[in-house]
């Protein structure tokens, strides 16, 4: 295949190619559609993007901001995986080979923003946590207690008497929990990483009056709800400070 643009030679965007193919392989797989689908999806093409602008971008400025914009992508899609496992809708060996992709993407982008003075410059870091995970977000507790939600909800739908728009919504509003939080720790400045935090944090508060709702319409014999809410109080509260920490950096 020939390359007639800067960015197609750069092995990131390249591995950024391979992931999307192995997106698409994934979501076949799948017997229903979910928020993280979608997520999945626009998240995968994002990487591409984004890299694409960084190379071609003259100002130093411009660069770093799409190599952001590529990296919280790049961890939105590991989030994706983690919420697809969370769901019993994927296997975790199934997802492994894409989550290891995007820790190499994210590899290159982190000393790319370093180099970004110069013209974008592919590297390679070692991206591995001191737990032993690929993704620094996974070491989060907040982030682990928002995938014991997402665990904990999914098989509790079904025993809710509320509207398919309602169990819809709340898939959608627990989602996005997740990738927030896994997106602004990946983001490269303390503001950008507050502004995900807060979005995360808003996401729970809707979870909590979705649940609400939910709870108040279950069918006869009725469905537990107080785990999922004391999980929501916890995310919260581990939210508010993190924010406050990112923002006080």
């Amino acid at each position: 295949m020939a390359h007639y643009f800067g960015h197609e030679k750069l092995i990131v965007y390249q591995k950024g190619m391979l992931f999307i193919a192995l997106r698409s392989a994934l979501l076949d797989k799948l017997a229903r559609r979910v928020a993280a689908c979608d997520h999945l999806t626009r998240g995968a093409e994002s990487i591409l993007v984004n890299i694409a602008h960084a190379s071609n971008a003259w100002s130093p400025k411009e660069r770093m901001v799409y190599q952001g914009n590529a990296n919280g992508s790049a961890l939105e899609c590991a989030a994706c995986l983690d919420v697809l496992v969370a769901k019993a809708l994927l296997q975790q060996e199934e997802v492994l080979p894409g989550k290891r992709l995007l820790a190499e993407i994210v590899s290159m982008l982190i000393p790319m923003r370093k180099t970004t003075a110069d013209r974008v410059r592919e590297g390679l870091v070692q991206y591995c946590t001191k737990r032993g995970n690929l993704f620094d977000h996974e070491d989060l507790e907040v982030y682990q207690t928002a995938l014991r939600l997402i665990a904990w909800l999914d098989p509790m739908l079904a025993k809710f008497a509320c509207s398919a728009d309602l169990r819809t919504k709340l898939d959608k509003s627990t989602t996005a929990i997740t990738l927030n939080i896994a997106e602004g720790n990946g983001r490269f400045s303390g503001a950008d990483q507050s502004k995900f935090y807060r979005i995360a944090y808003r996401a729970t508060i809707q979870s909590v009056s979705l649940l609400d709702l939910a709870d108040g319409n279950v069918l006869e014999g009725g469905a537990r709800v107080e785990e999922g809410r004391e999980l929501l109080r916890r995310v919260a509260a581990m939210l508010t400070a993190l924010s406050k920490a990112v923002t006080h950096a």
